[in-house]
């Protein structure tokens, strides 16, 4: 094996074990934790209660602008792929029900939301800004995946993405496959 292939390998080696940093619940092949709160509509919701072949799981705030400029493309991925068992979910955090739904109204907003005014899953998901994203396969497990905006591999996306761009629709198109 030459200099360059064992410094390639190295490195590789080096990028899996700081993807997975030892955070309970979020490395890559894991079952996410269950977020338990409250629809929009004030019914109880839990994200194990949320059924599909492939999730984005978004973590978002109405006071947070990028979550807010995305918002219209998540909304057009989830109806571009829905009907091929692709769910996005957004899970609200620091945020009250009234905004919440003034958003959800506001942007035409379809796909699940879960409210979770105790900030249990930001705790859980040990999330540090938002907007945050991951994409879990059908078991809702975490998968590493190709970032969209620099085709670095990744576990959790952080910032907005342009999630109604081409190189997303390839991906998922590849994930639903």
């Amino acid at each position: 094996m030459g200099v360059l292939q064992r410094v390639l390998m190295t490195t590789a080696l080096l990028w899996c074990i700081g993807c997975t940093d030892g955070r309970s619940g979020v490395n890559p092949g894991d079952r996410v934790p269950n977020v338990e709160g409250i629809s929009p509509t004030g019914s109880p919701l839990a994200l194990y209660d949320i059924k599909g072949k492939l999730f984005l799981l978004n973590f978002w705030a109405t006071w947070c602008g990028p979550c807010i400029e995305e918002m219209p493309a998540l909304q057009s991925l989830h109806t571009k792929f829905k009907d091929r068992g692709f769910q996005v979910i957004g899970i609200a955090v620091d945020d009250t029900e009234e905004n919440v739904r003034e958003t959800i109204q506001k942007f035409g907003i379809t796909y699940p939301i879960l409210i979770d005014n105790k900030a249990q899953s930001k705790r859980q998901y040990q999330v540090k800004g938002f907007p945050e994203s991951f994409v879990l396969d059908g078991e809702q497990r975490v998968m590493v995946i190709t970032d969209p905006a620099d085709g670095t591999p990744q576990t959790r996306l952080w910032g907005p993405r342009e999630w109604d761009s081409p190189n997303v629709g390839h991906l998922i198109n590849s994930l639903l496959k």
